[in-house]
């Protein structure tokens, strides 16, 4: 027994011994404030020094900086009491790799990444950091975990006009967008969105021009809670926007889950036009929308153009009667299906387009178990623009019904 145990460790030296010029074993770094432990000091310094697949500890303290991880596959992981703060004067390092401006505190770009348990914090910093950003990942796929993005606009609901007079919206928490061929898959989980200016959460699939069959992004977003301004009369926030464009074929969009999540405080008021959403959905294919609650809000989901969405065990609580032309799911598209969700102190449930010149109609959508209470018009199938032409002549805020990507 004792040879035989003898030879067992032999062989696995020497098996060891032969890998050991060609396995490559993961770095552990680490950032502290002062250099303590002898770590960085900053963060993108950890990331300049890193090798793909190595794990960057982030110790606590205020970090006042840009960080862009760029091909690179990394792991940061923040302890409590780490922040990434927007500095004064952010670069737009989103235009170089984009070619749209944008000023994230966190780029991720052409890799696999994890972020978790980090504070990013955009200082409400907008006004003079425009196209404030605060997690980015374009054409990455990855991990974003129990972090805390806030403060990602001006301060309080804003919309800048342009020189021409249009609006430019902006001030969004966490955004992923690929328009490349090579596949993502993103996990955004148990974080949460605080005072942010436009969207929460951007998931944007845009099709390769190359080749618009192949289907390139894959989303799970979950457990997350995400907290608007409350009543605004200035600008329609959405807690998550889901997108998917330039596809050659609906089963090429945009799919995944999103599910568990908290959305809540997202009412517009008084004359802007356009309401405030939970969740906007557009072109995905066979998207779970499972188990959220989304409350305080003008509609609860904009489902457009959807093709084999399951929109399933959902609580949906407008703001109550102050609000006029409250939703609870606005859809078109076809085969999906809407199943036991609960509608709360709204003006409509469910209303199914039929003939929308933009959005076209509702499809083989199927309901079952839906629960109303407090909703003074349970289903309604109609055209949108009727609906908003009744309301304005009935001189009550606009009815909303449809929604454009911005």
């Amino acid at each position: 027994m004792k040879s035989k145990l003898i030879i067992v460790v032999a062989l696995i030296l020497i098996i060891v011994a032969g890998l050991g010029n060609s396995v490559a074993y993961a770095a552990s770094l680490c950032v502290h404030p002062t250099g303590a432990g002898r770590c960085f000091t900053s963060i993108q310094a950890a990331v300049d020094a890193a090798n793909s697949g190595d794990q960057i500890l982030i110790r606590p303290g205020k970090y006042i900086e840009q960080v862009v991880i760029s091909g690179k596959d990394l792991t940061l992981v923040g302890r409590p009491g780490a922040v990434v703060q927007a500095p004064a004067e952010m670069q737009d390092t989103l235009s170089p790799v984009f070619g749209f401006p944008g000023r994230p505190l966190l780029l991720a770009t052409d890799a696999e990444v994890t972020v978790r348990d980090l504070t990013i914090d955009g200082a409400n910093s907008a006004e003079s950091n425009p196209f404030l950003q605060g997690v980015v990942f374009l054409n990455a796929g990855g991990v974003i975990r129990g972090n805390i993005v806030k403060d990602i606009g001006f301060g309080e609901p804003r919309l800048p006009l342009d020189e021409n007079g249009f609006p430019v919206y902006q001030g969004d928490g966490i955004v992923i967008i690929n328009f490349l061929s090579t596949h993502r898959s993103v996990t955004i989980t148990e974080n949460r969105v605080l005072n942010f200016n436009n969207n929460g959460i951007l998931l944007d699939a845009e099709a390769d021009f190359n080749d618009p069959t192949i289907a390139n992004l894959t989303v799970q977003v979950t457990n997350n809670t995400i907290v608007g301004s409350g009543q605004n009369g200035v600008i329609d926030q959405w807690g998550v926007f889901i997108g998917g464009f330039g596809f050659a074929d609906p089963s090429s969009s945009i799919t995944g889950t999103i599910r568990g999540n908290r959305i809540q405080n997202l009412v517009t008021v008084g004359d802007h036009p356009l309401p405030s959403v939970g969740v906007v959905m557009f072109n995905p294919y066979n998207l779970e929308v499972a188990h959220n609650t989304v409350e305080n809000i003008n509609v609860g989901f904009a489902a457009n153009q959807v093709v084999g969405a399951q929109i399933t065990h959902n609580q949906i609580v407008g703001s109550g009667p102050e609000v006029f032309g409250s939703s609870g799911l606005l859809i078109s598209g076809m085969d999906s299906s809407v199943v036991n969700n609960r509608f709360r102190k709204l003006d409509t449930g469910i209303l199914l387009f039929v003939d929308d010149p933009q959005l076209g109609s509702a499809v083989n959508t199927v309901m079952d178990g839906n629960n109303f209470d407090g909703v003074t018009i349970d289903v309604m199938s109609s055209p949108g623009a009727p609906m908003a032409l009744a309301a304005r002549e009935a001189k009550a805020t606009s009815q909303w019904t449809k929604l454009p990507h911005r």
